[in-house]
């Protein structure tokens, strides 16, 4: 018996079969239906760094994606619609229109197959993606307006950090130049610090003017708005393109009273009795938006805000004094198949892909893609 063991052992071993290719692979749910895979286009596995390796060709064209293969730069090319990306083999990054994105797992080559884990190039394509550890099943879920959580209300880049204590953030804000193609439509650009219970969140930033008849017309203004209180943070108009640097902060005045601040340029321009004041609990996030005055429907949008950028953007926590770097902390985003009619998704998403651009200089744009703007897209 021990000789027949030690037989097939070697077997596997010749044929590069390793152990963990012969248990269950992992599955692929999209949208709701099962992806197949069979001996041509290549099994999902589980790679050693215990994370979902999937066939790239098979995963990308279940979503229309034109996948090709440059043999000389060992880079994978995918493309759908605006959106283009690279995957170079063996390296922890992918290019998302140019834009260098650093990923945590390199893509790897395996019997003339390209592997990785799907999650950057999915969200890429404008999906959600989630692990099911209990079926061993990747679920992609495309995002559209009506399961992005905020998402009818208009259009946005929404980065969120987890619910871990953080009572502050700052950073450089350029305003970006803006197009209105409907009365009512008015962009935005803040800072937030929220709680999971949706209770007593507080965003605060620049508001766009749209009213002919305000002073500050085709102009930014500053404000604070927590639950059904808004403040305007002082008579002073900044102009389309124009750098600030701006920073939303709790302050504790007592051990029962926490006061949210705005400032502008390191001067003080808002203070508010805050809502709540379990900071421990709360979450940071900045946001780039155009909010509609009608249901955004995912393509109904014809107003622009053009080179918004958010840099040296730091945040702190209860924990610490000093801020530290957003991009430091883990970002937040669930998907919740129970929430709204066919499941929601909560935090960091872009809403949506079609009207979210990124440039390389770190500019973000808003505007519909009609294929011949002059824009880089993510």
């Amino acid at each position: 018996m021990k000789r027949i063991i030690a037989a097939i052992v070697l077997c596997l071993i010749l044929s590069g079969i390793s152990w963990a290719d012969t248990a269950s692979p992992p599955q692929l749910q999209i949208a709701g239906k099962s992806v197949g895979f069979n001996s041509e286009t290549g099994f999902p596995y589980i790679g050693d760094n215990g994370r979902a390796m999937m066939p790239l060709r098979a995963c990308l064209s279940a979503i229309g994606c034109q996948v090709d293969w440059n043999q000389t730069e060992q880079t994978a090319s995918l493309n759908k619609g605006a959106v283009k990306i690279e995957v170079p083999v063996d390296q922890k990054y992918i290019y998302v229109n140019q834009k260098m994105i650093q990923t945590d797992c390199a893509a790897v080559l395996k019997n003339g197959r390209i592997y990785l884990p799907l999650r950057a190039v999915m969200e890429a394509f404008g999906y959600i993606v989630e692990w099911n550890n209990e079926t061993k099943t990747v679920v992609a879920e495309q995002l559209t307006a009506a399961n992005i959580n905020g998402g009818t209300t208009g259009i946005f880049s929404r980065r969120q950090l987890q619910f871990e204590g953080f009572n502050g953030i700052e950073g450089d804000v350029t305003l970006p130049y803006v197009t209105l193609g409907e009365k009512g439509d008015c962009p935005y650009v803040y800072f937030g610090l929220d709680w999971e219970d949706d209770k007593g969140n507080a965003e605060g930033g620049f508001q766009f003017i749209e009213d002919a008849a305000h002073a500050g017309y085709n102009k930014w203004a500053v404000f604070m708005r927590q639950g059904n209180s808004w403040l305007n943070g002082s008579n002073e108009f900044l102009e389309q393109g124009s750098k600030h640097h701006l920073k939303l902060y709790a302050d504790n005045i007592s051990e029962n009273r926490v006061e949210l601040v705005i400032e502008l340029d390191g001067k003080e321009v808002v203070r508010k009795l805050s809502d709540r004041a379990d900071f421990n609990k709360a979450c940071t996030k900045a946001v780039i938006s155009m909010a509609m005055s009608k249901v955004f429907d995912g393509s109904n949008c014809s107003s622009q805000a053009i080179g918004a950028k958010l840099e040296n953007v730091k945040v702190s926590t209860v924990k610490t004094k000093d801020y530290a770097g957003f991009d430091q902390y883990e970002l937040y985003h669930k998907w919740n198949p129970l929430a709204g009619a066919h499941g929601m998704s909560f935090g960091t998403v872009d809403c949506t892909s079609d009207y979210v651009h990124y440039k390389e200089d770190g500019s973000v744009s808003i505007y519909k893609d009609n294929g011949q703007s002059t824009v880089n897209s993510i």
